[in-house]
């Protein structure tokens, strides 16, 4: 185990026992979190299984408002006990890779200010998720999480439609500072308007993306997405969603392109289950596809990850999606959830590859989650590996 790597468990340590105590003695609230984390991955091509133990702490405190203002600081630390894996910062070519470097951090450090009726202002760094998370996310499945430095507004003062609106200078990846692109610098806004309608949730948005450390990935998008549920009969609804958007190149990219974005969903849900069958593509011209380096993308193309970045010739993915609530005799019910994929390129004449996602999840008590899940993909194309995973994951939420 290294020097960061004891650091990093120290500190964790050190956090869990005293932000209990300080809950009840500081002002404001205490914020704790702690994930514990086991992630196993056999990928073809790699001699050895990757295997990590990996436990992320958060320990943050957000102040009482006064004259309309509140202060919001949050460390972050990262450990791996169990580091037999590549490391984004510290590969390791005979292991499949692991995207969770070891860190001490500032994970968010801003100020909110609800002076304007129906409004509201942050600044500093932060955490920013847009709608769905598709394009603007934090990554909230990595350990480390990926948060902002910029300013972020909301506002209701025109109902019935409200927007967000931010800006960004500075993106802290996942990938930690160490990594050559753990941080990205650049110019980025983002617009959001929703408003309801008679089909469901209608929303407009706009990303202006400028980034300095990978001009290839600055981009223009605007688009539409509507998302709603009717009653068909008593205990059961029927859920839809429909999005449409169109990207470009932006700023300094060096590339002249246009590509297409649609999704299509439809499905079931009751007290105790849902069912859902979805299409989405992005489209790719053989040069450039349509990217979304800033989103959340853990769980949006299968839970494996064996496709990040969306290939040039672009991903079709067409996948069935399933939930289910299971009593078994504590507080809270058992949730499993499966889900099916068949990746293909953006015009649906070769196969990627097809995957397999499945997980069960309990809350114990009031501050535990138990999970466990597991991904396998199996690939047709080069470039994209036969790869299974496993986790067992113990979370913990003050």
């Amino acid at each position: 185990m290294n020097r960061p790597s004891l650091t990093a468990l120290a500190l964790a340590a050190a956090l869990v026992p005293g932000a209990a105590l300080a809950g009840d003695a500081l002002p404001g609230d205490v914020i704790l979190e702690s994930r514990l984390r086991l992630e196993t991955i056999d990928q073809e091509g790699k001699p050895l299984d990757a295997e990590a133990v990996t436990l992320r702490t958060r320990l943050g405190w957000q102040s009482p408002e006064l004259a309309d203002f509140r202060l919001l600081l949050e460390m972050e630390a990262v450990a791996a006990p169990v580091d037999d894996y590549s490391d984004p910062v510290r590969p390791n070519p005979l292991r499949p890779t692991v995207a969770d470097p070891e860190i001490v951090e500032l994970n968010r450090a801003q100020v909110t200010w609800d002076g304007l009726p129906g409004a509201q202002i942050t600044a500093g760094r932060q955490r920013l998720v847009f709608g769905n998370a598709r394009y603007l996310g934090n990554s909230g499945w990595r350990q480390n999480e990926q948060t902002f430095d910029g300013v972020r507004r909301e506002t209701k003062a025109f109902e019935p439609v409200s927007f967000t609106y931010a800006w960004a200078g500075r993106v802290n990846r996942p990938l930690g500072r160490e990594h050559p692109d753990g941080v990205w610098h650049g110019d980025i806004h983002a617009l959001i308007a929703e408003t309801g309608t008679p089909f469901g949730r209608l929303a407009g948005y706009g990303y202006l993306i400028d980034l300095d450390e990978t001009p290839a990935l600055s981009s223009q998008t605007f688009g539409l997405r509507l998302a709603g549920a009717r009653q068909v009969r008593d205990g059961l609804s029927a859920t839809w969603e429909a999005e449409f958007a169109r990207q470009g190149d932006y700023a300094d990219n060096p590339g002249d392109y246009t590509v297409d974005y649609q999704l299509l969903s439809a499905g079931l849900k009751a007290e105790r289950w849902s069912v859902g069958a979805v299409f989405e593509r992005l489209e790719g011209d053989g040069v450039h596809a349509f990217q979304t380096p800033l989103a959340t993308s853990h769980g949006v193309q299968g839970w494996s990850d064996v496709i990040g970045a969306t290939p040039a010739f672009g991903v079709n993915d067409l996948f069935l999606k399933g939930e289910l609530l299971v009593s078994v005799g504590l507080a809270k019910p058992l949730k499993l959830k499966a889900e099916a994929h068949d990746f293909r390129d953006s015009d649906g004449e070769r196969r990627i590859g097809r995957e397999l996602d499945l997980s069960a999840s309990i809350p114990v008590g009031k501050r535990w989650t138990l999970e466990a899940k597991a991904a396998r993909f199996e690939g047709d194309l080069a470039g994209f590996s036969d790869t299974t995973k496993g986790w067992l994951i113990v979370e913990y939420r003050y």
